[in-house]
Formats: C-alpha cells, structure tokens, sequence
C-alpha cells in the first residue's frame, strides 16, 4: 500500500493532468480539448492565486517546524498554507461538476482531490491545516472562476453534450 501512494506521490508532484481526466475516461481521447483547456486554464489561474496566499500566510513547512521529520519529497520553495494541490484538485472538482454533474467522473474528482492532499501531507510537506485551507479556497474561488470562465466551462460543456 505505501509503495503505492509514494508512486501516486510522485506522479502528483506535478500536477499530472491525466488524473483530472481519467476519472472522465478521456485521458487517451480526442475530442476533448475544450475540457482539456479549461483545466489547464484553472490550474494556471489557481496556482497563481495560491501563491499569493502563501506568501500573505508565509507558513512554514513541517519539516521545518520539525527538523527531524522526514519527507518523502522535497520541500517546495514556497510556504506551506493553503496547499495548493489541494486547493487546484478541488477548484477543478467543483468546476468539473458544474458542466457536468451527473458524470459519475465528478465523484471519482473530488476523491481524487482528496487523496492529492492527504497524499501531501503523508509525503510531510503540508499539514491537514494546509489541505483543509486549500479545499476552502477552492469553495470560495469556484464561484469566481466560473463566472470568469464561463466561456469556457460552456465550450467545454459542449463536449459532453
């Protein structure tokens, strides 16, 4: 079981965009590329606001709270809170399913998103905190996003229409 997780660790390290379509079945699909563009587009728009966030915060990782712990990644060069994994996952789990919510793919999203973070703080760069502040971002950011997105979440929703 943890040689598992240290491998999806790894893998979500850099936000590999074929776990946001997998749960969709569309990671090895064409046709899709206005779903495609529009998480990108929230992942590039949601990193920037989480970095802004973190250097409000300016919180210390665990590891260096505690010097001693040991983490299975490396430390990222910004401050912990909010986690931005958790904070991207679930702002393109709450967007996700707004365009298409009886897609079974929306609940395999947002289980998804939870395990990224879980997943982070396992690896020892974030505390529950961090996850916690991340999925309340999320919340508060996907109502924005989808009204500044709103050309996109219809030409992605046409997709699947």
């Amino acid at each position: 079981e943890n040689a598992l997780r240290r491998e999806a660790i790894l893998t979500e390290a850099g936000l590999e965009l074929s776990g946001y379509l997998r749960p969709f079945g569309i990671e090895s699909h064409g046709g899709y590329d206005a779903t495609v563009s529009l998480i990108l587009v929230i992942l590039a728009i949601t990193e920037e606001i989480g970095l802004r966030y973190k250097e409000r915060w300016d919180a210390a990782r665990p590891s260096e709270v505690e010097p001693s712990l040991w983490t299975f990644i490396p430390n990222p060069s910004h401050a912990s809170y909010p986690s931005n994994h958790s904070f991207q996952s679930f702002s393109i789990a709450f967007l996700m399913s707004r365009i298409i919510p009886e897609h079974p793919g929306c609940v395999m999203l947002y289980r998804s998103a939870r395990r990224i973070a879980e997943n982070r703080e396992w690896a020892g760069v974030h505390y529950a905190s961090d996850s916690l502040a991340g999925y309340q971002l999320a919340r508060m950011v996907s109502a924005v996003l989808e009204r500044v997105l709103e050309k996109n979440l219809l030409a992605a929703q046409s997709e699947w229409m």
